[in-house]
Parts: C-alpha cells; structure tokens; sequence
C-alpha cells in the first residue's frame, strides 16, 4: 500500500516549468519572509502578530475593533469615506462567526494602523501601500527564471522542435517528450511518423546563456529582494566593508524598515490610548542593521544572500 500511494505521488510532480505553480511557490515564501519583519509585546487575546501583519501587508491598514465581550480584533476591513486630508473615516467588515455586516468610525469605535507613510490614499487615488505588489513582482521574476531554466535544461536534451500535422503522430510525439522529459528513454512506434513529421533546428548560436547564467540570475534577484527590503548584502568576495560603502548601501534601500516601523507605532498608540492597551513594536532583529561604530567593520545581517 505505501509502495503504491508513492508511485501515485510521485506521478504528481511538481512542474517546475509552470510559472504559475512557481509564482505560487515564490509568493508565499516571500511573504513568510516580510510577514516576520516585525516583533510585538502585549499584544491582547484575539490579536496576534500574523494577523496584524497579514493585514497590513496585504491590504496597507489593519483596523482594531472590540467584540461584544470586549475582546479586541483585526478582521479583514475595507476601509471608505474621506476627511479633510482624503484618508478614510468608516471601516467595514463582515464576518459570520462573531458578528455581522458592521460599519466603524475610525477614532471614534475602531483604529487603524497603517503600514507605511502613503496610508490609504494619495488625494483619494487609491495607494499601494502595502507590500503584496512588491513581493508578487520578485515571485513572478523568480518563477519566469527558474521556469526558463529547468525547460532549458530539459530542451537542452534534443537538438530540434518536432512539427506534425498528423494527430497520430502527435500524440505518440507527445508520449515520446513526456519520457523525455523524466530522463528515459523513449521510442516512437508509429509508422506515420517518416511521412508526416519534420523538425525545425533550435540551436541559437548566437546566443551565449546557459543555465549556469539563469542560476546566478535567480540569486540576484533573491539578492535584491532582501536588499530593497532592507537587508544589508555581503559580499563573499570583500570580506570587509567601510562605514562610506555602508552608508552608500543604505541611500538605495527600497522599502524603508524605519517608515514602516514608525507608522504602525503611531498607530498602536492610538490602539492604546482608545482600549487601554499597552502593545509595542519593533524591527525584528533578524531584519535589522548593526551599526558599529568608527573604521571598518565586518557587516552582517540575517537572513543573508551572497553576491557572486
């Protein structure tokens, strides 16, 4: 029986050529990434870190209301309504398990916390403020990289594209590149194919990639991803940087870990100060700069990604 729920697995393998299924995989993994940028202390019961976050990522706010019982929450909101500065005043939300459709007055039954300075909107043009664009534009890239690298490696196999106009032969084509494709070796039986059946030569002798040159592309878009998040590269070939090189590394910096960390403390402090709260955030250390202070000093940070 496990001999057979294997084979069955393993006849489900994951297609890595499939940008789709890799964009899937890459999202998900960056997002588990930005969603620990953040530590928090005191946070009340029904409230937890990832909620917060995944609402702020995802949607650029997260409103905190109270239940009927008193206990505090971060449902998925939508937020509408403009005041003086075009920023929203009333916050909707509507979940069947503890209460249904409701609408909040923000600073008056709920707050909110933003994720960063753009807020909810730029004169009531709707702003991106949170990071689900930022981390789907390097998923996709990821996926588009690593989706052209395994067909490379599996097209690297055959030195031409088979044409039929015969279904017959279509189909055993078909069977013959699905083995191909696995590593075994395959042969095609049908007789049509010597009459109905040609190939057209792939071989691009002008063009000098290969897959090593999509690997290394793979890492350096990993690479950037940590550094417009904030996080300080090293260099495995330069051991050692000085304070200019830091300070230089730190003006082209992406997404501002202090923004973000500045607006949702301005934001906790108007949760506090309406529920008597006392939470408190701060930048994940894991994500965090160290400073050292005078000459050259060895930079590192975690997570890291090595440059070539």
């Amino acid at each position: 029986m496990n001999i057979t729920k294997m084979n069955k697995f393993i006849k489900t393998m994951y297609d890595v050529s499939n940008v789709k299924n890799g964009y899937d995989y890459w999202y998900f993994k960056l997002l588990n990434l930005v969603i620990n940028m953040f530590n928090y202390d005191n946070l009340p019961t029904g409230i937890s870190r990832r909620d917060l976050e995944i609402n702020l990522i995802m949607t650029g706010h997260a409103v905190v209301v109270s239940k009927k019982d008193g206990t505090l929450f971060t449902p998925l909101t939508n937020v509408f309504g403009f005041d003086q500065y075009y920023q929203p005043v009333w916050a909707t939300f509507a979940n069947p398990v503890f209460v249904t459709a409701k609408k909040y007055t923000i600073g008056e039954d709920c707050e909110i916390i933003y994720n960063n300075s753009l807020q909810d909107s730029i004169y009531y043009i709707k702003a991106d403020s949170g990071l689900s664009t930022f981390v789907g534009r390097y998923a996709r890239q990821l996926a588009d990289v690593e989706a052209t690298a395994n067909i490379y490696s599996v097209n690297s196999r055959l030195v031409s594209i088979p044409v039929s106009n015969d279904n017959s032969v279509i189909e055993s084509l078909k069977a013959f590149f699905t083995n191909l494709s696995f590593g075994k070796r395959a042969i095609v039986t049908d007789s049509n194919i010597i009459e109905n059946f040609r190939n057209v030569d792939i071989n691009r002798t002008g063009i000098k990639d290969g897959i090593n040159d999509w690997m290394i592309a793979r890492d350096k878009i990993l690479e950037q991803f940590f550094r417009d998040l904030g996080i300080r590269m090293n260099n495995q070939k330069k051991a050692q940087v000085n304070s200019e090189e830091v300070e230089s590394n730190d003006q082209l910096l992406l997404i501002s870990a202090d923004d973000m960390l500045k607006t949702r403390q301005d934001g906790i402090e108007k949760v506090n100060n309406m529920f008597g709260t006392s939470i408190t955030v701060k930048l994940n250390p894991l994500y965090n700069i160290k400073n050292v202070e005078g000459g050259d000093a060895d930079v590192t940070t975690q997570p890291t990604v090595l440059s070539e």
